[in-house]
């Protein structure tokens, strides 16, 4: 668990981002992920319960869901897609998925997360609070410069809620979470496909190349070769299904 020297809950945005831009101030939404932590450098929690950040709106073909949203109230909710919905299921036990947030779990940039993938595939917008205002941010650009956060502060989360949509993935055990899973949408102006366990963060890739300039780490779950494998399997079995083969 991380060191804890100091915890304040800011009552308004402004305040929040003030914290925040101080050295050791991280924001608290869940607590998921820094009560996992084992690093032991001091910390100061800024908690974002005050800032009204919750809920979901579904208007004009766009969802967007506040970045404070629980997984489990992202999953009970129908105006989500039935993509988004399954695979805030599968990003943690049940008995997190009450605590951790979406934009907690977009700040964590966990190269496993599916939800991560799904999000890319169903063209995420990111809307952030940073000292110039308010600005929205394409998700694959906030993957790549994580570091960013480190003083702004998530608001919400636009995301398209059209298409078809196919996730697979592979495992040791069906209850583990997976080696390599592929999240892939067909719209009405072509496909997106994203992949988690084949980089720093979920990515998305070219779906008639998908393993294009991937190269993965190797781990005790699978070396490199076998994921790029993986990537190719479940790539391809997600544009079958989507074209209606078996």
């Amino acid at each position: 668990m991380s060191k804890i020297i100091s915890y304040q809950r800011p009552e308004n945005l402004e305040e929040a981002l003030s914290l925040l831009s101080l050295d050791n101030h991280v924001p608290l939404a869940g607590g998921t992920l820094l009560n996992a932590n084992e690093d032991m450098e001091p910390l100061h929690l800024v908690d974002l319960q005050s800032l009204a950040l919750k809920g979901i709106d579904n208007s004009n073909g766009k969802l967007k869901i506040g970045a404070m949203t629980t997984l489990h109230e992202i999953m009970k909710n129908s105006d989500c897609p039935d993509s988004i919905r399954l695979s805030s299921r599968s990003e943690l036990p049940s008995t997190l998925r009450t605590l951790a947030t979406i934009g907690g779990t977009i700040a964590s940039c966990d190269s496993d997360s599916q939800l991560i993938a799904s999000l890319l595939v169903h063209d995420a917008a990111v809307t952030i609070l940073n000292s110039d205002g308010e600005l929205s941010v394409p998700l694959q650009e906030v993957l790549s410069e994580p570091e960013r956060l480190e003083s702004e502060l998530i608001l919400s989360i636009d995301v398209a809620t059209d298409g078809e949509f196919i996730l697979e993935s592979t495992g040791r055990t069906p209850t583990d979470k997976p080696i390599v899973a592929v999240a892939t949408r067909h719209c009405s102006d072509g496909y997106r496909m994203a992949i988690t366990g084949v980089a720093a963060t979920p990515v998305l890739v070219d779906p008639e190349n998908p393993t294009a300039s991937l190269q993965p780490s190797s781990d005790f779950r699978g070396d490199s070769e076998y994921r790029m494998h993986l990537a190719k399997t479940l790539a391809s079995r997600t544009l079958n299904l989507l074209n209606g083969e078996k």
